[in-house]
């Protein structure tokens, strides 16, 4: 039987078994964005047809690497371990531990976006769909509607007493504030993040954050509101706030932001789904 053929069918299985265990456990969505699941789905079932079918081969074909003219040769057992091992590692590390979320220590090295620009070549009434999760009676309220686009949801949160943060409306919310802090100023407003505070920062200030994913966590950008108020000097980096405010706004490196006056803050358990998805792209 051929030991490399079978070894090779064990690691296909073992990858493809990994990628089964990230979709099973929820894991997945801390390393990818819901749009590129298809992609996982069809590479576990590839991986998985192929580990079948080379642990099948290895009843029938020998232990040789062939070449052009015509001869064979066996591999050296060192050559065979060392690339075996480069393999191995990462599906035996993958199923034995978790995925780590992001937090502050990967902000401070990537930085962190205080609101959101537009885009450069997307109008501010452009056709861009955002999305809310609302129950009936919020709808009744909220006058904000399941789908509208970016000139829509500005009239929305204008003619709303509470500006309320979710998974789908985070970073229209954001540019939409950034770009009208005038239009903003006084308004209410309820936000869940992580806390973060730059190296010069004083306790009672911090950015309430969140990790926003387009692919992968490898572009992953943190953006987020400035906060102010004297509950902040109880809370540490990378602790999960809900706090509620009155927007305002703050001249921070010679820019006028957007600002948070803390009116109550809660500490909350680490969401299921800590990362914002940008679907735009």
């Amino acid at each position: 039987m051929s030991n490399n053929l079978f070894l090779r069918g064990v690691l296909l299985l073992g990858f493809a078994l990994l990628m089964f265990k990230l979709i099973v456990t929820g894991q997945i969505q801390q390393l990818i964005a819901p749009k590129m699941f298809p992609f996982i789905y069809f590479a576990m079932s590839v991986l998985f047809i192929l580990g079948i079918i080379q642990i099948w081969r290895s009843d029938h074909k020998e232990n040789a690497v062939y070449c052009e003219c015509g001869h064979h040769e066996k591999k050296h057992p060192f050559q065979s371990l060392i690339v075996s091992v480069l393999f191995i590692v990462p599906v035996i590390t993958g199923l034995m531990f978790s995925s780590q979320v992001l937090d502050s220590s990967v902000a401070a090295k990537r930085g962190v976006q205080i609101g959101r620009q537009p885009e450069n070549n997307v109008s501010s009434d452009d056709g861009t769909q955002y999305l809310t999760e609302l129950s009936q009676n919020e709808t009744e309220k909220n006058p904000i509607e399941k789908s509208m686009n970016k000139k829509q949801l500005t009239e929305a949160l204008t003619s709303t007493k509470k500006v309320v943060f979710t998974n789908e409306n985070y970073l229209a919310i954001l540019e939409i504030i950034h770009n009208n802090v005038k239009r903003f100023t006084g308004k209410e407003i309820e936000l869940v993040g992580f806390v973060y505070r730059e190296p010069d920062f004083v306790k009672e200030k911090a950015v309430i954050a969140r990790f926003v994913v387009t692919c992968c966590v490898a572009d992953a950008s943190v953006y987020g509101m400035l906060a102010s108020g004297e509950q902040l000097k109880q809370l540490n980096n990378d602790e999960w706030v809900k706090v509620t405010g009155i927007i305002d706004k703050t001249n921070y490196k010679g820019n006028i932001l957007p600002c948070i006056k803390i009116k109550t803050v809660k500490k909350v358990k680490q969401p299921n789904e800590p990362y914002i998805h940008d679907t735009a792209l």
